[in-house]
């Protein structure tokens, strides 16, 4: 089933462009009738089933190629083609995103059904590479990439900009990996992401930054509810530690920052930082701990 949205002021527009999906017999349409772009971002944005979009041109008149461009296809990732009924817009339209123009005057459903099709699998496709792109593959977690997009799209929609991050070191992968060889040090890793992954919330940006690093954008500037998550990973370690079957035991190292800390103008990657320099911290203290503890 692929959900399709007509944006048109003519209802007549919409009957029969529903009409001519109805009687093709190469996809499953449904088709919903929508009266401006601002509707369909509403939809977009409240629902999740928009699949397509088709945008009549009398809607471009308050509108320009540019604003849906930028709402529609590169904030929204959805594809969008155009219902034409006349010749003004054919040269304005091949410099826009639009996958495709219907000709309504001269309507070839199987045509149209064809592109529909080509816009949603190509979209699909489109969305799949990207997710190889921002994920590790090892972990299935964001990589770094992917983080640092994601969560700079995070802070945008954010109002006050208040949020922390949490960077968190496995301690001792390379001891790990020298006495029980990198396969395991992989499952080290894998085991490490399960736990941030059951640890943290669902709206919190989990991600493998680098080699034995992780790093976490926390969607909340709540200080006690930074320091639950930060107990409930703690407690995960010491119950995973208790299991008789392990090879190796699992130690974390874990850095907090907040971005408004120092001043109000913190960039992502400098609140990074200084979570970084914290976790380090941690890790020296714990070092010089067991150091003096063997003494």
């Amino acid at each position: 089933m692929v959900n399709i949205y007509i944006i048109t002021l003519k209802k007549s527009i919409f009957h029969k462009m529903n009409d001519g999906f109805m009687s093709n017999s190469y996809m499953d349409i449904k088709s919903f009738h929508l009266s401006s772009v601002k509707d369909l971002i509403s939809q977009i944005d409240k629902s999740k089933d928009v699949d397509v979009a088709l945008i009549s041109e009398e809607i471009l008149d308050d509108l320009s190629y540019n604003a849906i461009d930028q709402e529609i296809v590169k904030r929204r990732n959805i594809p969008y083609l155009l219902i034409n009924t006349s010749k003004k817009i054919l040269m304005d339209a091949v410099h826009s995103n639009a996958h495709d123009i219907i000709l309504l005057d001269n309507l070839d459903i199987d045509r149209a059904v064809w592109s529909i099709m080509h816009a949603f699998e190509r979209n699909k496709m489109i969305n799949k590479l990207y997710e190889y792109s921002i994920e590790d593959d090892l972990t299935g977690l964001y990589n770094r990439r992917g983080f640092l997009n994601i969560a700079n799209d995070s802070i945008k929609r954010m109002e006050d900009k208040n949020y922390f991050v949490m960077f968190i070191d496995l301690d001792k992968m390379k001891e790990i990996n020298d006495d029980y060889g990198h396969d395991i040090g992989d499952v080290a890793l894998k085991e490490t992401a399960n736990i941030l992954k059951t640890s943290f919330r669902e709206g919190d940006i989990i991600s493998r930054f680098g080699g034995d690093e992780f790093v976490v954008f926390v969607h909340d500037n709540r200080l006690d509810i930074v320091e639950k998550i930060k107990n409930r990973l703690i407690e995960s370690v010491k119950l995973f530690n208790s299991r008789d079957i392990n090879l190796f035991k699992l130690s974390l190292s874990i850095g907090v920052s907040n971005s408004k800390d120092i001043n109000k103008n913190q960039t992502l990657s400098q609140v990074i930082n200084r979570a970084d320099k914290q976790m380090y911290k941690t890790k020296t203290e714990k070092y010089n701990q067991k150091k003096d503890n063997s003494v």
